[in-house]
Parts: C-alpha cells; sequence; structure tokens
C-alpha cells in the first residue's frame, strides 16, 4: 500500500519531503511511522504544512485505516495547525466510505458551528451519495434542503446522485420531480443524467421515452455512450422489440460506439426470450467475429435458450466448447443443463451431471436440488427425490418453501396424505411457512385423493393466512361439486 509524497529538492539521507507526488510504502498496511517522519522533517527545519498532512491523511484513508487517520487529524488540531477544507472532505470521505453516515454528518455539523472553513459543495455531495446508497433518503434529503439553506447551491453531481438514489428506492415520481427543479435551476444535465433516465424509462416498461430521450440528449450535444445504448438496448430485448434492437445496433456502430460483451449478451437473451433461438445462435457467433469472447454470462443464455427450446444436444455441445474454450461454468449453468435434462426425462444423467458439478468445485445450491426433486417427484421416484431432499439437509443447505412444496407435491402424487402434516409441520419449526402455492398444492392433493372435508379445511386455513385459491384449484373444486351447488359456494366464498 501506498501514500503518495513526492521528495523534496535534496538528498534521500535527509528525509526532506512534501505532499503530491512519488510514493512512499508501507509495512503491511501502515505508515513507515509517519510521526516519526514529521519529527524528523521538523528537527532538520522544514515546516510543516497542511498539504503533507493532507496527503497523509488521504493515505491512510485510501488503506482503510480511517482510526489513524482520525487520530492524525488530532495529532495536528493539537499542535496548533488549522486543518483545511481538504483535511475536513478527506475523513469525511473516509467515513462516508467505511458507512459511519452519522459521523459524518456530526463531522459536517461541527464544521459548520466551529470550524474556519464552512462546508463546500464536494462535501455535501460525498455526504449525500453515501446516505442515498445506504437508502437512508429522508435524511439525504434533509441534508440537501439544508445546503441550499446554507446557501450552497447544488450542482449536477448532487442532482444526479438524488435521482438515482429516489429512482432505485421506487420513488419514480420524486426521481422526476428532482430532474424538474434541476432543469428549472438551468443546471444541464450530464451523460449521467440522461442515461438514468433512459433506464428508468426501460425499466418501467416506457421504452418509446426512452428512444425519445435518446434522439434529445443527442439535439442537446451530449453524445451518448454504451451504458446510455445498452439501457435502452435491454429495454427494447426486455420487451421483444428485436428489431429495433438490431438496429440500435448498428446505429451503435455508426456513431463510434461499437457493440461490446454485455450488447451481445443482451441481444442473445432478447432472442432466447423471443423464442428465436436460430438467430440466437448467430449473434452468438457474431461475437467471435467481431473479436469478443463470449464470458460465462452469455454461454449461460444460450445454452439455456436452447434447453427451453428442447435443443438439448446443442446445449451440451456448447458445454463442451466452453469447456474447452476456458471459460469456467457456474451454477446458473449445470441449473439450465440439469434442468434441460430432466425435462428430457433423463434423470439417471441429470444426477450424473450433478455429480461432475460437484468433483467439479461448483457447489449445488438449493435451486438445482429443487430442479432434481421435482422432476424426480414428477416421475414418480419419490424415494430418490426423498434421498436428495436428505442430503441437500447433509450439505448444510436450508430447503425453501418451494423445496417444501415440491416434496408435499410428491406425497400427494403417491397418496401418501398422511405425510402432509408433518411436513407442514417441519416447514414451522425451521421457520420457512408454508405460502399459497404450498396451500394450493395441499387442496389439490386432498381434492384428487377424494378427501373432500380436509380440502376443505386447508381452504379455509389458507384463506385464514390471507392466501387465495388459484385457478387449477377452483377449477378442480367446480368439477368436483358441480352437483353440489351449496358446498361449491361456500368453497368459492
Amino acid at each position: 500500500m501506498f501514500i503518495c509524497l513526492k521528495w523534496y529538492d535534496c538528498t534521500l539521507k535527509k528525509m526532506s519531503f512534501r505532499a503530491a507526488g512519488a510514493s512512499l510504502a508501507f509495512s503491511h498496511g501502515d505508515l513507515i511511522s509517519p510521526f516519526s517522519l514529521l519529527a524528523k522533517r521538523l528537527k532538520l527545519g522544514y515546516p510543516l504544512d497542511c498539504v503533507i498532512f493532507n496527503t497523509l491523511i488521504n493515505g491512510y484513508v485510501h488503506c482503510d485505516k480511517l482510526p489513524q487517520a482520525a487520530h492524525l487529524f488530532n495529532k495536528i488540531v493539537k499542535l496548533g495547525f488549522q486543518p483545511d477544507l481538504i483535511t475536513y472532505n478527506t475523513i469525511v470521505k473516509g467515513l462516508c466510505r467505511i458507512g459511519d453516515n452519522a459521523s459524518a454528518l456530526a463531522f459536517l455539523k461541527k464544521m459548520q458551528s466551529g470550524s474556519h472553513f464552512k462546508p463546500d459543495i464536494v462535501l455535501y455531495n460525498t455526504i449525500i451519495d453515501s446516505l442515498c446508497k445506504d437508502r437512508l433518503l429522508q435524511e439525504a434529503l434533509a441534508l440537501f434542503s439544508s445546503m441550499k439553506t446554507e446557501g450552497i447551491k447544488p450542482d449536477v453531481v448532487t442532482y444526479n446522485t438524488l435521482i438515482r438514489g429516489l429512482y432505485n428506492s421506487s420513488c419514480g415520481d420524486d426521481a422526476q420531480r428532482m430532474l424538474t427543479e434541476m432543469l428549472e435551476s438551468n443546471i444541464a444535465p450530464t451523460v449521467e443524467t440522461y442515461n438514468m433516465l433512459v433506464d428508468m424509462f426501460c425499466k418501467d416498461g416506457c421504452v418509446d421515452q426512452a428512444q425519445s430521450i435518446l434522439h434529445h440528449m443527442t439535439k442537446r450535444g451530449v453524445p451518448p455512450n454504451i451504458l446510455t445504448y445498452s439501457a435502452l438496448l435491454d429495454g427494447y430485448c426486455l420487451h421483444g422489440q428485436m428489431e429495433d434492437a438490431e438496429n440500435l445496433l448498428d446505429l451503435m456502430a455508426e456513431n463510434g460506439c461499437e457493440p461490446n460483451l454485455v450488447s451481445f449478451s443482451t441481444m442473445i437473451n432478447g432472442y432466447c426470450k423471443a423464442n428465436n433461438i436460430d438467430k440466437a445462435q448467430y449473434i452468438f457467433q457474431e461475437m467471435f467475429r467481431k473479436g469478443i469472447t463470449p464470458n460465462v454470462v452469455s454461454n449461460n443464455t444460450l445454452i439455456n435458450g436452447l434447453c427451453k427450446a428442447n435443443r438439448l444436444p446443442h446445449a451440451r455441445k456448447l458445454f463442451e466448447e466452453m469447456l474447452a474454450a476456458g471459460v469456467t461454468p457456474n451454477v446458473v449453468t449445470y441449473a439450465s443443463l440439469l434442468d434441460g435434462l430432466c425435462k428430457s426425462a433423463l434423470l439417471d444423467e441429470a444426477v450424473k451431471l450433478l455429480e461432475e458439478m460437484e468433483d467439479n468445485g461448483v457447489k449445488p445450491n438449493v435451486v438445482i436440488y429443487n430442479i432434481l426433486i421435482d422432476n424426480l417427484c414428477e416421475a414418480g421416484q419419490l424415494e430418490d427425490a426423498a434421498k436428495f431432499f436428505s442430503d441437500l439437509v447433509t450439505k448444510g443447505l436450508q430447503p425453501d418453501v418451494k423445496t417444501y412444496t415440491i416434496m408435499i407435491k410428491g406425497f400427494c402424487k403417491k397418496g401418501l396424505m398422511s405425510e402432509v402434516p408433518q411436513v407442514l409441520r417441519i416447514m414451522e419449526e425451521d421457520g420457512c411457512p408454508p405460502n399459497d402455492l404450498t396451500y394450493n398444492t395441499i387442496i389439490r392433493g386432498y381434492i384428487i385423493n377424494n378427501d373432500l372435508s380436509n380440502a376443505l379445511y386447508y381452504r379455509d386455513l389458507m384463506a385464514g393466512k390471507g392466501f387465495e385459491a388459484d385457478a387449477n384449484t377452483i377449477s378442480l373444486f367446480v368439477g368436483l361439486l358441480s352437483s353440489n351447488k351449496d358446498l361449491l359456494q361456500k368453497f368459492i366464498s
């Protein structure tokens, strides 16, 4: 680790230096006795100044050693030196860096009341940004109001930070109002501002408005960057507007913003969602032609698309090519392949793939086990499913509500309804209460096994917890009780 210092004009022997350039190494993360260096400097007759102190404090902050930075700050004050605005900003930056917003605000208050230097826009922006990142929006807005009262004019960084914070906290309307205030204050949006707007509109499903933002920023002389295009490209793909996405790729290239790995991965995902696997494969090959090496995400996307399109041989071939290219598969890769094998009734191969996965050092998660357990239950292999359930627990994984519901479905399929109350009890004990899907599965199980009294009992229990019967459950009841209108009405109501 290093702190930047610039050697003075004399020799190394004199230990004379001043802040701002070359580097002085740390020993295991600590400064080589900064206080002794300062003492030597004083002995040699060189004066101390804030530039040196700020450099040392900044070094501590960058090395995540805030207590040492604070100690040095206090030492400076005790020596009778007056910290300057840079010193205060550096300390606040360090506090925000470790998420200590309360201390940062206390430091700000101390500056406002007793310091020779009043907080500037940089300091306010630092704290507002930290508060927004920690979703402390009310505190951020209060500080925003306070800075205006203190006569500090917000800049584009302030507004960008607040707009992003509000939007990320699902306060889209407030974010829009903040943008309006920014424009009314004659503060010109930056490319970052426009990027946030494009992203907001795309995620809200307003892709046409996002496209308008792209045209608007171009007219205002703010060139879109790769983030702008990526956000709009993602919007098009999410809404199946693949022709628009293709045109945008061409526009990117025309404007000197070549599509990158993320752009192509987004396109592959879009075509897979649109069930156009041939086009997804074409885009995948196009990456190679452009000199872009697909990563694990782009490989996973196409493998998943191929599996869902029942092109398992192609998916397995791509998996082998991925391994040959040195791209390490992850749990998502294996989940897609396992699901594909299971859907093709190749359960033995799925189990082998699980073993291979573990041999390759990829630890299965609960999603992997859910896939296997679910398909084994569907195939009537309840004992094998129960074995994998036991393995899951043995390996320290916590079954989730989906795991338990799958097992319940398996018991219902086999007519083992006496096991259901036991599973529910275990769920409650494990702090994993049943959800609406669990109750609907149980009710359907009792209906199929001609136990209407228990079906109605669990229907009432489900309703008492605020859940409702789904379409499949209602359909079963209607078919079974169509001759008994009173009982049917009781169930529906």
